[in-house]
C-alpha cells in the first residue's frame, strides 16, 4: 500500500497495510489504521500521530519513535523492547494491554488515561515518568529506576519498593496502601 520509503506530512486514513519494511515518516498523521499483527522492521517515525489506529500484536524490529502520539490506540501485546533510539512516545487514552518494556529508557514518558494491564516494565529507566489516570492492573515493576515517576492519579499499581528505585516518585491513597501488601504483615 506504500509505494515509496519516504513520507512528509501525508496523512494516511483507514490503511491496512501488514507489512512496512524500511518506510521513513516525519510529520504523518494515521486514522483510524488497522496495523494489527502486522511487520514492521526499520521504519523510522518522527514526529508522528496515531489517532483511533490498531497495532494489536504488530512486531516492531528496530524500529525508531521519536516525538510521536498514540492517541484513542489499541496496542495490545506489543513488544517494544526492540525499538531503537531515541523512544520518546506519549500515549493518551490508550489500551497498552499486554505489552513489553525491557532495558528502555523511558524517562519523562507520559502515560495518560490509559489501560496498562498486564504489561511488564523490567530494567527500564523510568525517570520523571508520568502515570495520569491510567489503570495498572496486574502490571509488573521489575529493577527499573522510578525516580521522581508520578502515579499520583494512577489505580492497580503493585510495585515492589525493594525491587524498584522509588527515590522521590510520587504516590496518593489509598492506592499507595499497596506497598503495605507486600510486607510480611498482617493488618486488622
Amino acid at each position: 500500500m506504500f509505494k515509496t520509503n519516504d513520507y512528509w506530512e501525508e496523512e494516511f486514513f483507514e490503511y491496512e497495510d501488514k507489512n512496512l519494511d524500511s518506510i521513513y515518516f516525519d510529520d504523518c498523521t494515521f486514522i483510524k489504521c488497522d496495523f494489527s499483527k502486522s511487520l514492521m522492521q526499520n521504519c523510522k517515525f518522527t514526529e508522528c500521530k496515531f489517532v483511533n489506529c490498531d497495532l494489536s500484536l504488530s512486531i516492531l524490529k528496530s524500529c525508531t519513535f521519536n516525538d510521536v502520539i498514540f492517541e484513542n490506540c489499541k496496542l495490545i501485546g506489543i513488544s517494544w523492547s526492540s525499538c531503537q533510539e531515541p523512544f520518546d512516545v506519549k500515549f493518551e487514552s490508550c489500551n497498552i494491554s499486554q505489552n513489553s518494556f525491557h532495558l528502555m529508557d523511558l524517562r519523562q514518558m507520559k502515560f495518560i488515561n490509559s489501560l496498562i494491564k498486564d504489561s511488564g516494565f523490567e530494567e527500564c529507566n523510568m525517570e520523571k515518568t508520568l502515570f495520569d489516570n491510567c489503570d495498572l492492573q496486574l502490571s509488573s515493576f521489575i529493577k527499573n529506576n522510578l525516580k521522581k515517576a508520578n502515579f499520583v492519579t494512577s489505580k492497580n499499581y503493585l510495585i515492589d519498593p525493594k525491587q524498584n528505585d522509588l527515590t522521590k516518585a510520587s504516590f496518593s491513597l489509598p492506592e499507595a496502601l499497596s506497598f503495605l501488601s507486600l510486607l510480611p504483615i498482617e493488618i486488622k
